[in-house]
Order: C-alpha cells, then sequence, then structure tokens
C-alpha cells in the first residue's frame, strides 16, 4: 500500500506538493485556530469588548467585540507567517526571489485576512453567534470556514506565481 502511495506521488509531482501543502498548512492553521480561540476567550473576558463597527468591520459586543478582531488578526498573522516559511521551504522548494514571493504572499496574505478572515469572519460570527448559544464555539466555527475558504484560495496562487521555480 505504501509503495503505491510512493509510486503515485512520483508519477503525479503537483499531487505531492498538495499533499505537503495541506500537512504544512494544517499545522499552521492549528496554531492559528488556538490562538483564535485562546485570545478570544482572554479578551473579551477581560474587558476588551467593545463594540468595532467601522468601515466593513463589524464586531458586536455579543460576538467579542474588539477582541475578537484582535484575535482574529493577531492569529491570522501568525498563521500566515507559518503557512509562508514552511511551504516556501518545504513544499514548493521554491528558487524564487524570497523577498518578492514575500512581497507577494504579503500582499495575498492581507487580501485574504482582510477579506475573508475580518470582514467574512466577522459577518459569520455575528450569524454564527444569533443561532449558536456559546461565543467562543461560533467564533472558532467562523475561523475555521475563513480558513478552509483561504486554503483553497491560496494554493494555486502559491505554486503558480508566488513560490514558482525560475526558469532554467
Amino acid at each position: 500500500m505504501l509503495k503505491k502511495i510512493k509510486e503515485f506521488f512520483s508519477k503525479n509531482p503537483t499531487a505531492w506538493e498538495f499533499a505537503k501543502y495541506t500537512i504544512f498548512s494544517l499545522l499552521a492553521g492549528w496554531t492559528e485556530l488556538l490562538t483564535f480561540m485562546l485570545l478570544n476567550y482572554i479578551l473579551p473576558k477581560n474587558g476588551i469588548n467593545k463594540e468595532v463597527s467601522w468601515f466593513l468591520f463589524v464586531y458586536p459586543t455579543e460576538a467579542g467585540g474588539l477582541g475578537a478582531l484582535i484575535a482574529f488578526v493577531v492569529s491570522s498573522i501568525i498563521g500566515q507567517g507559518l503557512k509562508f516559511i514552511t511551504n516556501f521551504k518545504k513544499t514548493f522548494k521554491s528558487t524564487n526571489n524570497i523577498l518578492l514571493s514575500a512581497i507577494g504572499f504579503a500582499v495575498m496574505a492581507v487580501i485574504i485576512v482582510v477579506g475573508l478572515n475580518l470582514y467574512v469572519g466577522g459577518i459569520l460570527n455575528t450569524a454564527l453567534c444569533k443561532v449558536i448559544p456559546n461565543v467562543d464555539l461560533a467564533g472558532a466555527l467562523a475561523k475555521a470556514i475563513c480558513q478552509f475558504a483561504g486554503f483553497l484560495l491560496a494554493f494555486p496562487v502559491n505554486k503558480f506565481i508566488l513560490m514558482r521555480n525560475k526558469p532554467a
């Protein structure tokens, strides 16, 4: 069985990259989710729960307010940093310019963090808090859904644009 799996991956290098990408993203994702859950529990419970309603970001007090927003931001930065480092070096073994790749990754990460984690995450968190009585569980579920969407969007961008190998 193991031999067949190795043969499959040796014949399909993109599948092997996707498998490694998935493993490293799961590790970074769990780190991100656990960081979020810890901060989302501690911050609002310690009075950092003032309602945030600014631009696209709406975090009502009953959904964690400012504490939830901070938890989304800090955990996202940690998760994205881990994903860049592991995927650049281990998954794609990129020979691309690391500085240019990091800048491109940062732009993509900002789009994912602001668009998915903060904007969509805030909407989803608020909606889930209306149907799930446990604010911490609702926040974790919203965070996990946003992370999965970001995971699916980031693989092709990383593989084909940001972390490709330089032409020989």
